[in-house]
C-alpha cells in the first residue's frame, strides 16, 4: 500500500536531495498517498495540507502531481528550503547558471588565497583582506565550529551571496551554503548536532568550500531543469505556499473546508530537538540573533521539549481516554528519587505531546473538507521504559476531534541503539522494545461537498 516511508530515499530524487533532514518521510510515500486518498479527477482547485512541512517534501510532490499545496512550518530554516524547493521549477536555468559561474570565480579567488596563506601558516586576519560579514556574536558551541580557514572561507561565501542581486537567486546560494554548512564544521549528527571529537571523529582543519558550495548548487541548477520540464505538462501551474509560523493557529490563516486531504508527520514522542539541531543555521543564516531567539522557537515547539516542562507543575490534560491516562500515571511512577529527571519530568512531556496532538487534531478537524483524509504518519516512543503506542493514540485523539479512525497502517520497524532505548535518562532498566512507524488514516466524519 505504501513504500517505505523514510527520508533517507529522499537522497535519490531530484529536488528532495537538496538538504539533509533529520525528519520526515519520503517522496515516494506521499505520491502513495496521493494517489490512493484523493478521488479520480481532483481537479485543479484540490489542496493538499502538510501542517509540518519541514523541507517541503509533501508540497514538492503535491505541486508535481498537479495540486496546490500548504504548508506551515516553525523552523524559518527548513521553511526557506520548502519554499524555494517548491518555486526551483519558475528559475530561470540559464539565469542559475550565469549566477553559478560567477560566484565560483570571485569565491575562488578569496579563498585560494586563504588556503595559500594557511598552508604557509600565517596569519590570516594580518595579511588577507577581512570578510565584511562577521560570525554570529551569539552562537556559543563547546568547541570552534569551523577551523580558522573555514570560518573565513564561510564569511566570505556570505559576502557573496548577500550581494547578488535577484533575491531567489539569493535565497537558493543560502540554502545551499545552508545544506553544507555542518558538513564543512567540526560537528556533525550522530544523531543529535554534536562535536566530530566527542563521536571520534577528526576535525575538520580545512576544506574546499566553494568546491562544496558549488557542486550542490549545480546540483540545484540540474534538479531545476528537471522539474521544470515535467512542471510543464501541468498547467496551469498548482501554486505552492510555505506558512512560516506555528500550524496550532491555522484555523487564523485558512478557511474552514478548504483542504481536501493532509498528509503529514509531527514530531514524535522522542524529545528529538529539532530547533537544538538547526541552530547553526538559525545563526549563521542570521535567522536569529539572539539565544531569546531560539528559546521563542523551543517554547513553541508542537510537542514542547523535556528540558522545557520537567521542572513546571504537572500539566491538565485536555481530553479523557483511559489509556493516556494509564501511561501517564504508568511513567509518573518511575524513578520517583530522581525528581524531575524521573518520572515525574517525562510525564509531563508526555502531557505536553498529546494535548498538542489534541489541538492539532481540532485544528485539522476545522480546515479539512466533510469526508476528507488525513494520512499522519507518527512512531510509537519509550519513555521511562514504558512503550508508548502513540499511532493508537492519535487515532484516538482523532476519534474526539471528529474523525473516524479508518486504518492504522505498519510502515516499518527499526530497532534503535541502547542510547535511545536503555538511556539513564529514559529508564534505568534494560528495555528491547522494537520502535516502529505507522501511517494513521482518520476520515472527516460527514458527507463530502458536492
Amino acid at each position: 500500500m505504501f513504500r517505505d516511508p523514510s527520508f533517507e530515499r529522499n537522497k535519490r530524487h531530484a529536488i528532495h536531495r537538496w538538504v539533509p533532514w533529520v525528519a520526515g518521510f519520503s517522496a515516494d510515500f506521499v505520491a502513495d498517498a496521493l494517489r490512493r486518498y484523493l478521488p479520480d479527477g481532483a481537479g485543479r482547485t484540490t489542496c493538499v495540507l502538510d501542517p509540518f512541512a519541514g523541507v517541503g517534501t509533501t508540497l514538492v510532490e503535491s505541486l508535481r502531481h498537479g495540486y496546490n499545496a500548504i504548508g506551515f512550518e516553525i523552523n524559518p530554516f527548513a521553511a526557506l528550503a520548502a519554499r524555494m524547493k517548491c518555486t526551483a521549477f519558475l528559475l530561470d536555468p540559464v539565469s542559475m547558471h550565469a549566477h553559478i559561474a560567477a560566484f565560483e570565480q570571485r569565491a575562488r579567488r578569496l579563498t585560494d588565497a586563504i588556503d595559500h596563506a594557511w598552508a604557509r601558516g600565517d596569519d590570516l586576519a594580518r595579511l588577507l583582506p577581512a570578510p565584511e560579514t562577521r560570525p554570529p556574536s551569539a552562537f556559543r558551541t563547546r568547541v570552534p565550529f569551523f577551523s580558522p580557514p573555514v570560518e573565513r572561507k564561510v564569511l566570505h561565501c556570505l559576502d557573496l551571496i548577500r550581494a547578488v542581486p535577484d533575491p531567489q537567486m539569493r535565497d537558493l546560494m543560502l540554502l545551499a551554503l545552508g545544506s553544507i554548512l555542518v558538513q564543512v564544521s567540526n560537528y556533525s549528527y550522530e544523531p543529535s548536532l554534536g562535536s566530530r571529537s566527542a563521536a571520534g571523529k577528526a576535525d575538520v582543519v580545512n576544506v574546499d568550500v566553494v568546491g562544496l558550495l558549488c557542486a550542490r548548487l549545480s546540483a540545484m541548477e540540474h534538479d531545476s531543469r528537471i522539474y521544470r520540464r515535467a512542471m510543464m505538462h501541468v498547467q496551469p501551474f498548482p501554486e505552492g505556499t510555505v506558512i512560516n509560523d506555528d500550524a496550532r493557529r491555522m484555523h487564523h490563516l485558512l478557511p474552514e473546508s478548504s483542504i481536501d486531504i493532509v498528509i503529514t508527520s509531527p514530531p514524535y514522542l522522542n524529545n528529538y530537538h529539532y530547533v537544538r539541531n538547526t541552530r547553526p543555521h538559525l545563526f549563521w543564516l542570521e535567522f536569529v540573533a539572539r539565544p531569546g531567539d531560539v528559546k521563542r522557537f523551543e517554547e513553541a515547539n508542537f510537542g514542547k521539549y523535556w528540558q522545557t516542562v520537567r521542572n513546571k507543575k504537572t500539566p491538565e490534560l485536555l481530553f479523557r481516554l483511559v489509556d493516556v491516562e494509564r501511561y501517564i500515571e504508568e511513567i509518573a511512577s518511575k524513578n520517583r528519587e530522581k525528581g524531575v529527571y524521573g518520572g515525574k519530568g517525562w510525564a509531563n512531556y508526555v502531557i505536553e505531546y498529546f494535548n498538542d496532538c489534541y489541538r492539532i487534531g481540532q485544528r485539522l478537524s476545522y480546515v479539512l473538507k466533510p469526508g476528507a483524509r488525513a494520512v499522519v504518519v507518527v512512531g510509537n516512543s519509550i519513555i521511562q521504559g514504558v512503550n508508548v503506542r502513540t499511532d493508537r493514540v492519535f487515532g484516538r485523539i482523532g476519534e474526539l476531534c471528529g474523525f473516524e479512525c479508518e486504518a492504522i497502517h505498519m510502515l516499518r520497524e527499526k530497532r534503535v541503539g541502547n542510547s535511545i532505548i536503555t538511556s539513564s535518562v529514559r529508564t534505568t532498566a534494560p528495555c528491547h522494545a522494537t520502535l516502529y512507524e505507522s501511517a494513521v488514516v482518520m476520515r472527516k466524519v460527514g458527507r463530502a461537498r458536492s
